[in-house]
């Protein structure tokens, strides 16, 4: 049994920097994360909408020469739409991963340590001990705060994901009946 623990004690001291190195890279990456954020709320209070103002642009483009039946419209217009959701959804992808990576990283970058706190503790060493609870302590709050923060982000940008895809079908919808053949009035009477 002594082997097993030792051996897993090797394994949680050797993802000790791994650990602490992931937490690392979680924190700067919401510091850039909260700086895009901060730039798209910027923008979208002066009504400029980077992700609907991009679809707009390919839409207009698009609607210089549509497919030639109202069925490929239909279709290239769904495709087009579902590729710019697919894009708008990969951009957020960070954060969601710092959501569930970030506390994770954080419960591991503190009971690491405090193992061996604990291992100095019953040696009677007091300095290793606190040394290492003032790591365990804040990988803790670090991975937290990263994890809560990725969340309130990815929240709202979520919301706003929505409702610029409820914008460009609208776009798409009004472009579709726009471009629909005039009904003839004789065929109308008829059914």
């Amino acid at each position: 049994m002594n082997i097993l623990e030792s051996t897993l004690l090797t394994i949680a001291n050797l993802l000790y920097y791994p650990v602490i190195v992931g937490v690392l890279l979680a924190l700067v990456q919401q510091a850039l994360a909260a700086g895009k954020f901060l730039n798209e709320l910027k923008q979208r209070r002066g009504e400029r909408f980077k992700w609907r103002e991009a679809f707009q642009k390919q839409h207009e483009t698009y609607m210089e020469a549509p497919a030639s039946t109202d069925k490929a419209m239909e279709y290239d217009l769904i495709y087009r739409l579902r590729q710019w959701q697919q894009k708008y959804s990969k951009s957020l992808s960070a954060n969601r991963l710092v959501i569930k990576a970030g506390p994770t990283l954080g419960l591991m970058g503190t009971l690491i340590p405090m193992g061996t706190a604990l291992s100095s503790l019953s040696q009677g060493d007091l300095m290793i001990m606190s040394a290492n609870m003032v790591t365990a302590f804040t990988t803790t709050v670090v991975g937290m705060a990263c994890g809560l923060t990725a969340f309130l982000m990815n929240y709202k940008q979520t919301e706003w994901m929505k409702q610029d895809l409820f914008e460009c079908e609208a776009l798409c919808e009004r472009s579709l009946v726009e471009h629909a053949p005039e009904e003839n009035p004789a065929e109308v009477l008829v059914s």
